[in-house]
Parts: C-alpha cells; structure tokens; sequence
C-alpha cells in the first residue's frame, strides 16, 4: 500500500512526523496507557522480575513507544537517529547507547521483507494490518494483512521471548529487543485503526477489497486519507489520527485501582499463545466496524475521502478506547505471564 504523512501524537499537541509513513497507533499518551497497566498487573510476579531483568530501569510503561521512537532512525542517513529532542516521549532512549540500539534495529529490518512499489520500509510496516470491516475477524491471506503485519510482529517476539529462533522475515536479535517491540506492539494489535479499515470507490461507497479484484486505488490506509471535517466543512485532522488520540480521562494519571481491576478482570485468550494475536486482532477489527461503519463518507478528492461525524460519535470512540487500551494492557501481562509463568 502507498505510504502517506500521518499525523502522529507524541504528546499533547499534534507534531510533525519522525519520518514519511503511517502514525503511531494511540500515540504516547495511549501506549503509555497500555504499559502503566501491564505494569501495575505483572509487579510482584515472575513476570515482573523477568521484565525488570531484561528492561532493567525501564518500565514496560517506558518501553510501550520505543518501536515508534525507532522510526526517528533515517536510513538515508546511514541509519543514524534524526530526531533528538523532537518528541519528549523518546528522550529516554536518545543516548549514545540508546540510539545506537535504535539504529540496529532499523538497519535489521529495514529491508529484509517484500517491499511492493510505494510501501513503507519494513519494520514501519510491522505496526499494522488493514482488514477490511466487512470481514468478521483476522484471516491470513485476506487484503490487508501481511507475512510482516502486527499479528505476525507479535508472535515474533513472542518466539524470541520464548527462547525460539525468529521468524522470518523479521530479525529480532534479543529478549530485550523483542520486549522492546512487544510493549509497543501489543497497544498497536488493539487499536481499531491499525487492524482494521474501510476501502472506498471514488463516490464515497463502501467496497469490499476481498470481492474480485481488489483496487489498491480504494484504499484509505487506516483511515488516513480519510479527513474529518466539521459540518461547516473545516478539516479537523484524519480519521486515523482522531483514533490515535487519547483524551485526559484516558491517561497514565487515571491508571487507578479500579481501572486496574477492570484490566485483571479481562478473561485470558484460550489455546496456544502464538494464537492469541490473531484472536485479539479478531476482536480489534469488531471494533473497527464500530469505528469505521455506516459513516458518511464523502466523493474523493485528490486521492482523500472526507466524513463529518455524526452526533455522539466522539462519546462512542471514548468507549471504544478505553475498552481496547484496557484489553490492550491487561493481554499484555497475561502474555508476559505466560511466557514467564
């Protein structure tokens, strides 16, 4: 799919992009969300101990955005790290030692899987998968997901966790590597954007992109070539964009008891864990049906669709977030958990 600039959401404000490609799923705010549960449900296990061993002072809170702050790496710049004091999220890791760490990564996996004309380097593209909302859940083969999609990026590191061999095409050198990404991941696998998406002819209409042959042309990459526009016709960001956001009620400070007892109460995925991933992207692209369906949508322009969203959508959204942000973190720890029983 062809790359495009998506706003990301580092911090409060809205900043410009480390580099040209998708956004980051929940932005900081989220994924640090997502860590501060994990955290807080893992202190005082195995887990727990396994996690500080490897991180040592970071936390899986720290960690939830290092795989986005790795995409500061330039590899036209001979993978060196551009974008030091851009985001005060990723000033944790912007050390000698830590964009160095960076770098590796980047240089690894930048190349090392298939890269159709106009797709983004590779470890950009572990971050997401674009299941179109008419199909009922995750299905490998289907338009949108990939050898090298989120699904497939978390049972990678969950093999390196493991102490397996990596899969390919993906070349995760470490445990901490992989925890790492991980922690990252696992906000991403949960965001209904980053799973799942809507494909749209030129009138605005609805397609599906597994029926016939499919139309790249259709595709809104996630939602980012879809602008939000209020109904007197002002831009207001994308769709995607707007998914990423987390309010104030939805933040690290608002990780309390209760809502860390609602994350406990998550019930486990049945089966192997390497199948846990594809059964929590089922249930992320469900959510994207509530995210994505039955929305006006508007005739393309320019290759950019526009929806006005309709009263009580942004009270819906902040359910929805809260919801997978909770699953998010709750399923975190529980994989933790069962990797280091």
């Amino acid at each position: 799919m062809a790359t495009t600039n998506r706003i990301c959401l580092l911090t409060v404000g809205c900043l410009a992009l480390l580099s040209a490609g998708r956004a980051f799923g929940w932005g900081a705010d989220g994924h640090h969300t997502v860590g501060a549960i994990a955290d807080q449900l893992i202190a005082g296990t195995h887990a727990g101990e396994k996690v500080h061993a490897i991180l040592g002072d970071f936390t899986l809170q720290d960690a939830a955005v290092w795989a986005d702050c790795a995409k500061g790496v330039d590899p036209k710049k001979n993978f060196a790290y551009t974008a030091a004091g851009a985001f005060a999220a990723c000033a944790i890791f912007e050390t000698p030692a830590g964009e160095a760490e960076m770098s590796d990564f980047v240089r690894r996996n930048s190349t090392n899987c298939v890269i159709k004309a106009g797709e983004e380097i590779c470890h950009k593209q572990y971050h997401y998968s674009d299941v179109a909302i008419q199909r009922s859940g995750y299905a490998p083969g289907t338009v949108g997901t990939r050898d090298d999609d989120i699904v497939q990026a978390v049972v990678a590191a969950t093999h390196v966790l493991k102490g397996d061999a990596t899969p390919a095409p993906f070349d995760i050198k470490s445990p901490r590597e992989a925890l790492l990404i991980l922690a990252h991941y696992a906000g991403d696998i949960h965001q209904p954007l980053h799973v799942g998406a809507v494909y749209l002819d030129a009138t605005g209409a609805v397609v599906d992109p597994d029926s016939g042959t499919f139309d790249p042309s259709t595709a809104t990459r996630g939602g980012n070539q879809i602008t939000v526009e209020t109904t007197a016709g002002k831009k207001r960001g994308n769709l995607h964009a707007t998914w990423d956001a987390v309010p104030a009620s939805l933040r690290v400070p608002h990780v309390d008891a209760a809502w860390v007892a609602k994350a406990h109460a998550v019930p486990a995925s049945p089966g192997d864990i390497f199948s846990w991933p594809a059964q929590w992207a089922t249930g992320t692209v469900l959510a994207a049906h509530t995210a994505l369906d039955g929305l006006p949508y508007g005739a393309e322009v320019g290759h950019n669709w526009s929806v006005v969203l309709p009263t009580g959508y942004s009270s819906r959204m902040t359910g929805t977030k809260r919801q997978q942000l909770t699953r998010a973190g709750a399923r975190l720890a529980q994989l933790l958990e069962a990797i280091w029983p």
